[in-house]
């Protein structure tokens, strides 16, 4: 891609590589890996083509076949830092 970050407005050329990226939907957490995405190498923003998030949409919608359980903690911070 070759236009202008929309968040940092670098002049810089963004670069595919493969991302890790996290949803949620109805309070089910999906983490997708190797996601094809546009990352600008200045801010790191990353951007997505229509197929690839129109993938994790539908993926979204049952419990893939190739999908794996994952452990993880959630921790509320709600104490300010002081």
């Amino acid at each position: 891609m070759n236009y202008p970050c929309e968040f940092c407005d670098t002049d810089q050329e963004q670069v595919q590589k493969p991302v890790t990226v996290t949803r949620q939907r109805c309070g089910q957490w999906f983490i997708f890996e190797q996601v094809p995405a546009w990352v600008c190498p200045n801010c790191g923003h990353r951007y997505f083509e229509a197929e690839t998030m129109e993938s994790m949409e539908a993926h979204m919608t049952t419990t893939p076949n190739n999908a794996r359980p994952v452990t993880a903690w959630a921790i509320s911070l709600t104490e300010r830092a002081g």
